[in-house]
């Protein structure tokens, strides 16, 4: 067998947890629900992943320590110290909440491991699944992430368990984008204070242009509801966190319930693996997806049966975020990874990936196409974090199981 240089085996190591299941385009999660993470282990590792390997443990003493260790300024040198002490550390544990729906995530996560030596292991799954795991890890003393995927909701739960830390004083914070930090500080002091925002994600719809004629697609979101594309939907579950739960919420304050309950009427089909549904509307599965992540557009552009839909309204649209636990393993390679987030490199490549980066040199230097669709006007996003689990309830009774 011939040698792998350290680069490849680093790729291969965390492809095989972002990318399960890209086959045809990408991978999120077990089909219909919830998907059963796989953790990459060390670089070495990769080429048996098949055989599962017992997760890290560490003392809640030890952990305590960990954590408690003093933020430190990025100013005279003491960034440098960071640094050279998360190399020290070595590793790090990433969980990716998005369900392997942003590509960028994998991409940061190799090239953070090839430019500071450190080993990135990344567990792909749904946010809800992430937030209850760190719960439990937290809870116990027995910390394994020392990040995790967020967005303002499990910023939130994370807040009302007292299981998440400041992020402190990072040198890519002072090149976030006002239009990104309006956003944010909507939301509260806190959410500025305990999460690291890489990007907003947009939503809109997905069609498969042959099942879809010209001059018929949707117009508004409310187009929906034409009886014509009655059992042609499918749709990412409203009842999980997620963006489809993103956009029952904006709908149900902008249109009423009337509009979810006739959405409901269309029978459409309940996903919560968005990969897969992109596609299965791409093959012409489904006339729709609703609603569509940007971030999933750049493993079908080039196919003549896919278009994006931006409706009348605007998109829907999400924070994506990145937060440290209150007590972990890697102190200093946490705040490494969640500031090369800001990085060039990954907010390049968020652009590429249709995602709206925080650093508006990104956003510029994107090309033309990008440009264009993340020019999209807003139509809205989740504003009460506190309102999810109320929002969620009215979902199952639109939707029961």
């Amino acid at each position: 067998m011939s040698r792998l240089s350290r680069r490849e085996l680093i790729r291969r190591s965390v492809l095989l947890t972002v990318g399960t299941g890209i086959g045809s385009l990408l991978a999120a999660c077990g089909g219909g629900g919830d998907q059963t993470p796989t953790t990459a282990q060390s670089t070495t590792q990769a080429a048996s992943a098949a055989t599962p390997t017992p997760q890290p443990q560490v003392s809640p003493t030890a952990a305590t320590e960990a954590a408690a260790s003093p933020a430190a300024s990025p100013e005279t040198g003491a960034w440098d110290d960071v640094i050279a002490q998360a190399k020290h550390e070595g590793e790090l544990v990433l969980y990716d909440g998005h369900g392997g729906a942003l590509p960028s995530i994998g991409f940061a996560a190799e090239e953070f491991s090839t430019d500071f030596q450190i080993r990135v292991d990344v567990s792909t799954m749904r946010a809800s699944e992430a937030l209850e795991r760190v719960r439990v890890e937290q809870q116990s003393g027995q910390a394994v992430a020392d990040v995790l995927t967020v967005g303002p909701t499990t910023v939130y739960q994370m807040l009302q368990d007292d299981f998440v830390q400041p992020v402190g004083d990072l040198p890519g914070l002072e090149r976030v984008s006002q239009d990104v930090w309006v956003h944010v500080d909507a939301l509260g002091a806190e959410y500025r204070e305990n999460a690291v925002w890489e990007a907003l994600q947009f939503y809109g719809i997905l069609i498969n242009t042959r099942l879809v004629p010209e001059g018929e697609e949707p117009r508004s979101w409310r187009d929906l509801t034409d009886p014509k594309w009655r059992g042609q939907i499918i749709m990412d579950d409203p009842r999980a966190i997620g963006g489809g739960n993103y956009f029952f919420t904006v709908s149900l304050k902008e249109f009423g319930r009337e509009f979810q309950e006739a959405l409901a009427a269309q029978e459409p089909v309940l996903t919560r693996n968005i990969a897969d549904s992109t596609n299965r509307v791409a093959r012409g599965e489904f006339a729709m997806m609703v609603p569509f992540a940007f971030g999933l557009f750049a493993q079908v552009r080039d196919l003549p049966t896919v278009k994006v839909i931006i409706p009348e309204e605007g998109a829907v649209f999400a924070l994506h975020g990145i937060s440290i636990p209150k007590t972990v393993r890697h102190q200093n390679a946490a705040r490494a990874f969640v500031d090369y987030l800001l990085s060039d490199k990954v907010q390049r490549n968020l652009a590429e990936n249709f995602l709206r980066p925080a650093v508006d040199a990104a956003m510029e230097a994107a090309p033309p196409d990008v440009r264009d669709l993340l020019s999209a006007t807003l139509w809205g996003t989740l504003t009460d974090p506190t309102a999810v689990q109320s929002v969620i309830q009215v979902a199952q009774e639109i939707y029961p199981e």
